[in-house]
């Protein structure tokens, strides 16, 4: 199974591109998606936190409340490097996990990885696609979901720009472009990675070998 890595920055389109490739017929997953498992009350996580940095993080009824949590992290950067030690070893076991469960399949796999380049996890994938958007487009679409200004400029000064993670993209992705644009991107990347597929099982059921049996891990 091809194992695609989908990174980038906040607020640049990463899951609306995964969307863009599971619509044109490949697996998709989020690492997000797992963290909030990993956050539900009663998870070891979740009590990781509770006891670091106590109740006011939750609602009455125990959800964690990722704004007020969020508020901490990029208020202060020693808290925000305490939250990455709890959350980020906990992120790459539950996502290992998860790869490792799934069927052997000739379908590409999408995986939306945020912190990719930063936990440096490119090794669990075969080829990475680089999200990226113009640092003002991103501000505004932070401040379009409610952020305020200068919480989306610490948001931003807080993480590794976007231009120091294209080097080791496969693909790179303009999402400051049109929708339809952005598109095209899309299928240009899956025409590409299913044409290599197609290939290899051409090659296989020459020589004899069952399709599928190349991507087995």
């Amino acid at each position: 199974m091809q194992r695609i890595a989908i990174t980038g920055g906040v607020a640049e389109g990463k899951t609306t591109v995964l969307r863009m490739f599971e619509s044109l017929g490949a697996q998709a997953m989020s690492s997000d998606q797992l963290a909030a498992t990993l956050l539900a009350p009663g998870t070891e996580v979740w009590e990781q936190l509770i006891r670091e940095f106590g109740q006011a993080i939750t609602a009455a009824d125990g959800a964690l409340v990722r704004e007020r949590l969020a508020a901490l992290a990029f208020g202060d950067p020693a808290v925000r490097r305490r939250l990455n030690r709890m959350m980020h070893p906990a992120v790459v076991r539950a996502l290992q996990a998860h790869l490792q469960a799934r069927e052997p399949s000739p379908t590409p796999l999408f995986v939306e990885v945020p912190l990719l380049i930063e936990v440096a996890l490119q090794g669990m994938f075969d080829a990475v696609v680089v999200v990226q958007a113009t640092p003002a487009l991103q501000r505004q679409r932070l401040m379009a979901r409610g952020v305020p200004p200068q919480r989306a400029r610490q948001i931003l000064q807080a993480q590794l720009p976007t231009r120091c993670k294209t080097p080791f993209a496969d693909w790179v992705i303009r999402t400051h472009r049109s929708l339809e644009q952005v598109e095209a991107q899309a299928r240009r990347i899956w025409r590409t990675l299913t044409q290599q597929v197609y290939s290899v099982a051409q090659r296989n059921s020459v020589s004899g070998v069952k399709i599928g049996q190349e991507y087995r891990e």
